[in-house]
């Protein structure tokens, strides 16, 4: 082959001395170069600026070449679960489209997108893993507990400690007024703190101890008179009752991991491990479109299904 000219387009022709036939070379491997590129820059840390700088491009030239990238997003490679799920959701735009993330301690498993996080958003990403979990870690959102009852009516479930903890703050604040409610609020930053059958059994008495002995003064009610002079009332302690519903209606799922070692007690592996990283890679792209967002997401949990060992994670 020697070189013979170029194109119309500019691009260097070769012709063969013994054939007499031209052509064009391309190099095999500039695809992935871009796409290696692309992936730099959509979920780590380096810029457009910084990557076009770098390889001596321009951004257009980057723009151009990471314009195919943008039009299809990776989908999850099935990977059948044995052991425990996680499951857990946020928010790209406000209170609007969810990401569903499904994992377990090791890899990502499957993620779905929906406007909002519900019963059937989880129902059918649920559907679409294989196997059965011998446990499921969640956040109590009520889709979510509806859909995994469906599913997995026989698998046990544990609520993560952390929402139900920050949900009872929530209610109560850092510096309760009453007596009931800084008891309450005590007895929520211990339930972390519980490991063994004997610490639970002494928490459930000491909840249900405190429920009995508050009974009359969490059903105390207040009257007043409204603006069209009809007279109405509510219970005076109404956050202190959240509070109290809170803990309530997780206590059947709050200590599912004493005695299983191998369940997390929390859902850490997808607040700290996945959404806290999407947060920050939106922040780092702020201004994009929703979809792509979405592509984002999905080139991101991408790279978490590989397997790997985590470290302390409870």
């Amino acid at each position: 082959m020697q070189r013979w000219g170029q194109t119309t387009a500019g691009k260097v022709r070769y012709r063969c001395l013994r054939c007499r036939v031209s052509s064009t070379w391309k190099r095999p491997d500039i695809g992935k170069q871009y796409f290696r590129l692309f992936l730099r820059y959509l979920i780590k840390t380096t810029s457009l600026n910084e990557l076009a700088h770098y390889h001596h491009l321009t951004r257009r030239t980057l723009i151009r070449q990471f314009s195919p990238y943008w039009l299809v997003a990776p989908l999850p490679i099935v990977i059948p679960i044995r052991g425990t799920l996680v499951l857990d959701a946020t928010y790209l735009a406000g209170r609007r489209e969810a990401v569903l993330v499904a994992r377990t301690p090791q890899a990502v498993i499957c993620w779905g997108f929906a406007l909002h996080e519900n019963q059937a958003a989880w129902e059918l990403l649920l559907s679409q893993i294989r196997g059965t979990p011998r446990a499921i870690v969640c956040d109590g959102q009520k889709g979510l507990l509806k859909a995994v009852g469906a599913r997995y009516p026989q698998t046990p479930i544990q609520r993560c400690l952390k929402h139900v903890k920050q949900g009872v703050q929530n209610k109560l604040s850092t510096h309760p007024k009453t007596a009931a409610g800084k008891e309450l609020y005590q007895m929520s930053k211990q339930i972390t703190n519980v490991r063994t059958r004997r610490q639970k059994r002494r928490w459930v008495r000491q909840f249900k101890r405190w429920i009995k002995r508050y009974a009359p003064f969490l059903n105390e009610r207040s009257q007043g008179i409204m603006s069209s002079g009809r007279k109405h009332s509510w219970y005076t302690h109404g956050r202190l009752r959240g509070a109290k519903s809170i803990l309530l209606r997780a206590l059947p799922h709050l200590f599912t991991f004493v005695g299983h070692y191998e369940i997390p007690r929390t859902s850490n592996h997808i607040e700290g491990g996945i959404n806290a990283r999407l947060k920050e890679l939106l922040r780092n792209h702020r201004g994009m479109p929703l979809w792509k967002k979405q592509i984002l997401c999905a080139y991101f949990l991408r790279t978490k299904q590989r397997r790997k060992p985590t470290r302390n994670v409870t």
